[in-house]
Parts: C-alpha cells; sequence; structure tokens
C-alpha cells in the first residue's frame, strides 16, 4: 500500500516534469532564431561525429589505437561497421537538439562541440604525425 503510494507519487512528478519539458521545446520551436540555432548545433553535432570517425579511422590505419574503451570494444565488435552505433546515437542526440532548442539545450551542444572539434583535431595531428 505505502510502496504503491510511492510509486504513483514519483510516477505523477516525472509526468509533470515531462508535460512542463514538453511545453519548454514546444515554445523553443516557436522561436525562429531558436531554431534555426537548434539546426545550426544538430549539424554541426553531426559534421563533427562524421568527421570523428574518418579521422579515427586515418589515425588507427597508421598505427595509433583508440583510448575510449567503449569505442574500441565496438571497434574488436563489430569490424570495420564500428561507426555505424556511433553515428546512430550521434544522430538521435541532433534530433533531440532539433525537438528542444531552447537556450540550455543549444549553450551544453555548442560546448560538446567545440570538445568534439578538439577530439577530431587531436585524431588528425596523431594520424599526421603517424603518417611521416
Amino acid at each position: 500500500m505505502i510502496v504503491t503510494g510511492i510509486r504513483d507519487s514519483i510516477r505523477g512528478a516525472i509526468l509533470q516534469k515531462a508535460h512542463r519539458y514538453e511545453r519548454l521545446a514546444l515554445k523553443a520551436r516557436q522561436n525562429p532564431t531558436l531554431q534555426r540555432l537548434g539546426y545550426t548545433v544538430a549539424g554541426l553535432f553531426m559534421f563533427l561525429g562524421m568527421m570523428d570517425v574518418l579521422s579515427t579511422e586515418w589515425a588507427l590505419s597508421v598505427g595509433a589505437y583508440e583510448l575510449n574503451g567503449f569505442m574500441r570494444s565496438l571497434q574488436e565488435t563489430m569490424g570495420s561497421i564500428w561507426y555505424l552505433p556511433k553515428l546512430a546515437l550521434q544522430a538521435t542526440v541532433a534530433a533531440m537538439i532539433v525537438w528542444s532548442p531552447n537556450k540550455a539545450t543549444i549553450a551544453i551542444m555548442t560546448c560538446m562541440c567545440g570538445w568534439t572539434s578538439s577530439v577530431v583535431t587531436n585524431n588528425f595531428v596523431i594520424a599526421y604525425n603517424l603518417s611521416l
């Protein structure tokens, strides 16, 4: 009885927060500036994801190794198509940016784009230096 009441109150709180976030997302999508920024950041995030795959492939082909344990296990398990789940996850995040282009989402994902661009740059530097 007590457990049911707690479960119902937790469910109600989650549904209330989800409804509030859905209203926030709808309001953000109705703002043309936020909508354009959302598409821009989502597109940049996808572009950087593809550049990460290309730079990683180049670095691996000249003797580097993957530091990220999760990505390394994907590469070992999936072979030459290791990048498909990575890009699928990136596409899901990009869709979420477009669905809710609020200021906080755009700010956080802009920071993530900065981080990803540093990873891509590092991959290219490593690959270039190993290929000399």
